[in-house]
């Protein structure tokens, strides 16, 4: 008998990618060992490092590198209201079931 275990990356104790919304990318991270649910939100274009690109903050602010340039509709406040909604519910609880985009 041979078998085979493959690990599946769920979001547990790391940051892993959730979902693309309009140039965004929200990644989360489930801590279990105290509860809590992070999420994130950035555009991903402009670095592999989360710290590097263009980004909300954990209150939603919109953070900007001086060095990068993006796109004025990357960022448009219709836009970042839709990200920051997805981001409440992400941050909300385990389940996240994202309203129509």
């Amino acid at each position: 008998m041979i078998s085979s275990f493959t690990s599946i990356n769920a979001g547990l104790n790391s940051f892993t990618n959730l979902i693309v919304v309009e140039d965004w990318l929200i990644e989360r991270k489930v801590d279990l060992t105290i509860n809590d649910t992070k999420c994130r939100a950035s555009i991903p274009s402009h670095a592999s490092w989360f710290g590097a690109r263009v980004r909300l903050g954990p209150n939603n602010e919109l953070i900007k590198p001086i060095w990068i340039s993006i796109k004025a509709n990357q960022v448009l406040d219709s836009k970042l209201t839709i990200i920051r909604k997805l981001l409440d519910d992400c941050r909300s609880g385990l389940i996240f079931l994202p309203e129509k985009l």
